[in-house]
């Protein structure tokens, strides 16, 4: 991934990364898991290996942590500066558990919309369920309202 995003053609490129098992619900990286993985990156490997040392990227996406029901147990949002000195957002957001989660509704279908806006800086992120959306009797619930679950945050 660092060979790709330090290429000279894309050194003006802005990278939003996707990546599974990064921040928990403290926001500090994770160090490990109970996987039985030898060596593997999880958040603190990740950003000491190729988030800080990027010039380029400006945001974190990840999911993976929660507790059922608990919508403070599945959100995390951590700002540091990459090599650049660059703002890196990094966000965390997995509501799988939620609604009861694998016994149950299955996470709500509970989705986080990003909303990048023209000025290639602002992105506006809202906590919206289509599952709560498409019933009368449920669309009052369909978007979060709590300021961790809807939120503007600035790229440099």
């Amino acid at each position: 991934a660092n060979n790709e995003i330090s290429k000279e053609m894309y050194k003006d490129h802005t990278v939003v990364m996707l990546t599974h098992s990064y921040l928990n619900s403290q926001n500090k990286h994770m160090e490990k898991e109970n996987y039985p993985i030898v060596d593997a990156n999880y958040g603190k490997a990740i950003w000491e290996k190729l988030v800080a040392p990027s010039k380029n990227i400006q945001m974190v996406i990840s999911g993976h942590i929660g507790s059922p029901d608990n919508f403070k147990e599945h959100i995390a949002f951590k700002e540091d500066r990459n090599a650049a000195g660059k703002k890196v957002n990094q966000i965390t957001f997995n509501a799988q558990a939620m609604g009861g989660g694998w016994h149950g509704n299955g996470g709500d279908g509970w989705l986080r919309i990003m909303e990048f806006l023209p000025d290639g800086k602002t992105v506006i992120s809202t906590t919206f369920s289509p599952y709560f959306a498409i019933s009368p009797s449920t669309q009052k619930m369909a978007y979060q309202k709590d300021d961790f679950n809807n939120f503007t945050i600035q790229l440099d």
